[in-house]
């Protein structure tokens, strides 16, 4: 029974550690048949960056997994209490470190002067598209989140 509990808990933190694409080209489907602004402009500068990963996921699932595993250390009531909390701690340490470490995008800056002339920087996760200085492009506005596109 407690092995299968282990087994769940790592299958839950493998699945976790999967995030919804920032890529440019993918959309959301709570965008789809949603009017968005729309805003040209020229690139004027590219970094490129790294996107942190999610380490939240990865704790949680950590602490679970270590705190079941510390239990299953001892027969004593008291001890097994003790070492499931060291458990979950130290579970929880790591599997933060492994979820950002499974998490993390590389990423692209993209410095964007709009045609009225106001700068704006945007960073992304890098997809097959190519972005070139000079090159125009259209900024697509919903909600707070900004993604670019080449015009064509």
């Amino acid at each position: 029974m407690k092995k299968s509990i282990l087994i769940v808990f790592i299958g839950v933190f493998i699945t976790s550690c999967v995030n919804m694409s920032q890529q440019p080209n993918i959309v959301s489907r709570n965008d789809v048949q949603r009017q968005q602004s729309i805003t040209l402009g020229t690139i004027i500068d590219i970094t490129n960056v790294t996107i942190e990963g999610d380490r939240r996921l990865g704790a949680a699932t950590g602490a679970a997994i270590g705190g079941v595993a510390g239990k299953n250390v001892t027969e004593s009531d008291t001890e097994s209490d003790i070492a499931s909390v060291i458990g979950a701690l130290a579970g929880s340490a790591i599997g933060a470190n492994i979820g950002s470490s499974l998490t993390k995008k590389n990423g692209v800056e993209l410095l964007i002067e709009t045609d009225s002339g106001r700068l704006v920087s945007i960073i992304q996760e890098v997809s097959d598209i190519r972005f070139e200085n000079n090159q125009r492009v259209r900024i697509i506005k919903r909600n707070g989140k900004s993604r670019v596109l080449p015009i064509q």
